[in-house]
């Protein structure tokens, strides 16, 4: 049987009886731990912090945090991979907050949003001939939804692993991601328009 991170029961096992060992004493152990993920975390990272060098200060910090915090892990709630991921999106919105100029997010009225057809949506994004403009609209999203296109069209995460990660509720998060592609798609005509 397989989980949501595509994981077998045997693995999840094999997991838990590592995270016992750590916590046991055997602490040299945790790197072989999140070194099975910690190309994940620094994918999602850099996908918020571009500098290289930065992504990966932020990505061990993500690591540290998640070594120090073991003892509060629980299988129950989250797959370790799913929690690790949750501390790494925290850890990486927190330091961009902290260190990044502030975004010039690009203001669109409800009303707009409301009543933006879906079909044009559709045909802006899906147009691989405006690849540099939809670089430049995410580029003016909020740290939060950028991470969130990342995690569900980037790497392809189910809405309940990005649910948990993100601590939000999975009918939020739907109702989120839509909002965000209409606001790249307004973005993107807005863009279009300076150029021209």
């Amino acid at each position: 049987m397989e989980t949501i991170t595509g994981k077998t029961s045997q693995a999840i096992q094999d997991e838990t009886l590592l995270i016992r060992r750590i916590l046991d004493g055997h602490t040299e152990l945790f790197r072989q731990l999140a070194g099975r993920y910690a190309g994940q975390v620094l994918r999602m990272v850099a996908s918020l912090i571009p500098s290289q060098e930065e992504a990966e200060e932020v990505t061990q910090d993500a690591l540290l945090e998640a070594f120090q915090s073991l003892a509060r892990f629980d299988a129950r709630q989250a797959s370790f991979q799913t929690w690790l991921m949750r501390i790494a999106y925290y850890t990486a919105l927190k330091h961009y907050r902290q260190h990044h100029k502030t975004i010039t997010v690009v203001e669109v009225e409800q009303q707009r949003l409301d009543t933006f057809p879906d079909d044009e949506t559709d045909a802006l994004l899906d147009d691989t001939d405006r690849v540099e403009l939809m670089e430049r609209a995410i580029e003016k999203l909020k740290p939060d939804d950028q991470m969130l296109l990342n995690l569900y069209y980037f790497d392809n995460r189910p809405m309940r692993e990005i649910a948990c990660i993100t601590e939000r509720e999975e009918s939020y998060l739907h109702s989120r991601l839509q909002w965000i592609r209409k606001r790249l798609a307004i973005t993107i005509k807005s863009l279009e328009s300076e150029e021209s």
